[in-house]
């Protein structure tokens, strides 16, 4: 593996070029640091490193386009997307290595998340917005309550509430539910699973053998595997319903991507009950953790910085004396807000690691090293992110890199949108990114509109550390310590 295989020419650690357990001990030992290991690798052997066997790391971030881009011959790698089919134990459109298949999939999903149709359901999502205001505003006004209030839990019931009116016009109410942690079961039941993926991805032929595994077996093997079951029969119980009501012939007043999913498409073509089930957590839970996690670092953001923080509240209150009146079509033309989403969007991606894919037939060069077809290669957001020729000082949190000004060109902006890859790019994109947006600039504003007086509490141990990004598939943040407001 080292000397006489056709990457033999590739650099990297020896042993990283031999074995696929310095990635597994990233994500599973180091509790998945990989996305901070990979830079200190190419700082020593340069912008193109060899992290496994068959697959090369690239650090030079002009490449992006090249390999993620609309109508791309570099195709997902098998090894890295196959193994997250085990817990729903069919294909979802994450995983779907096809490009005509992918394509067809993704058509029939696209329409219900274009912009048009997401403004059409804007009410909804200040509904949302407006009542995780109203449950910290109780919080905060219950002089029984001397805890400080915990965002972390009520900004994912937020995701949670929104994504399933969106998706079966059922909300699940999770912000209803302080009792039970606003919900929080759910995105850490997808926390969990992820766990599973290292182990997969690193020993293939445990994927068919755990998926054909009974789920008290599964349990018994992988106790958070329990919660992940949880969860997959909170999904089950909604695509149900959805069925049982097209069944009986009566639609609801909007439809929705499930209803959609499970009528006949175009030349009497659908998908079957286990896609339809499978594209259903997929949407579920893609929409939940990443869009919740990146208002928490938002807001956490601002109140760290009290410089934002009375920027923001400043400019909302000016421009909305009646915040009524606030639109996202609106809100996107504000700089300080549109500054500050980006921002949180720039340092919380919600897939900050690598995304690999398989160089086509005949072979590809990047920085002078010449990868064979076959080979694995991969780039990440967070190494986009975080590109100090583009993002100078790229761990501060700095909004005002998005606004044109003395110190800020028009060029630079159009430079840093293109780098901004929060969403991925290209035809395997995020195709909920436009919810994702109305969500974020409704939240964020709703909150700052009407608080003025919000102030962080955290611990005395709390540092950097615990804000600072890590990854299994999804991005998280280690919240051994969380903040309050």
């Amino acid at each position: 593996r080292r000397y006489w295989h056709p990457l033999s020419h590739v650099p990297g650690p020896f042993v990283w070029s031999i074995s696929h357990l310095p990635i597994w001990h990233q994500y599973v030992v180091k509790g998945g640091r990989l996305l901070h290991a990979l830079p200190k690798l190419h700082d020593r052997y340069g912008p193109v490193v060899r992290i496994s066997p068959n697959e090369v790391h690239l650090s030079d971030t002009t490449l992006y386009d090249t390999i993620y881009s609309v109508g791309t011959r570099f195709l997902k790698d098998p090894s890295f997307y196959t193994p997250m089919e085990g817990p729903v134990a069919t294909p979802i459109l994450l995983t779907v290595l096809s490009p005509d298949e992918h394509r067809w999939r993704r058509k029939m999903i696209t329409p219900f998340f274009s912009r048009q149709s997401v403004l059409a359901v804007e009410a909804m999502v200040w509904d949302k917005a407006n009542k995780f205001c109203d449950v910290m505003q109780s919080e905060l006004d219950d002089a029984s309550k001397t805890r400080p209030f915990d965002a972390y839990k009520a900004l994912r019931a937020v995701a949670i509430d929104v994504i399933t009116e969106y998706a079966y016009a059922r909300c699940w109410h999770m912000l209803d539910r302080p009792a039970d942690g606003y919900g929080i079961w759910y995105p850490e039941a997808i926390r969990s699973v992820q766990t599973m993926f290292p182990w997969l991805q690193t020993l293939p032929f445990l994927t068919p053998l755990f998926g054909a595994l009974p789920d008290g077996a599964k349990i018994a093997l992988f106790p958070p595997y329990k919660r992940w079951n949880d969860s997959l029969q909170a999904v089950r119980l909604a695509v149900d319903q959805v069925g049982a009501e097209l069944a009986r012939g009566s639609h609801p007043p909007r439809r929705t991507i499930i209803h959609h999913l499970m009528e006949p498409q175009e030349k009497g073509l659908r998908l079957d009950d286990a896609a339809v089930f499978a594209d259903a957590v997929n949407v579920t839970g893609a929409g939940t953790e990443t869009t919740g996690a990146t208002q928490e670092r938002a807001m956490y953001e601002v109140l760290r910085h009290p410089d934002v923080h009375a920027s923001l509240v400043k400019e909302l209150r000016e421009a909305f004396p009646n915040p009524a009146d606030m639109r996202w079509t609106l809100l996107e033309q504000l700089p300080v807000l549109n500054g500050v989403i980006k921002e949180a969007l720039r340092l919380n991606p919600g897939v900050p690691g690598r995304l690999p894919r398989v160089v086509p037939p005949g072979g590809a060069t990047f920085n002078g090293v010449y990868l064979p077809g076959g080979t694995i290669v991969s780039m990440s957001a967070w190494d986009m992110h975080n590109d100090p020729s583009v993002f100078p000082s790229p761990s501060a949190f700095d909004p005002y890199r998005w606004i044109q000004g003395t110190t800020t060109t028009a060029q630079q902006i159009r430079q840093r949108e293109k780098y901004l890859v929060a969403f991925s790019r290209g035809s395997r994109g995020c195709v909920g990114q436009n919810l994702a947006m109305c969500e974020l600039y409704c939240t964020i504003a709703a909150i700052f509109r009407r608080f003025d007086d919000l102030s962080l509490r955290v611990s005395s141990d709390f540092g950097p550390e615990d804000m600072e990004m890590t990854e299994l598939v999804l991005g998280y943040h280690p919240n051994k310590r969380r903040f309050r407001v």
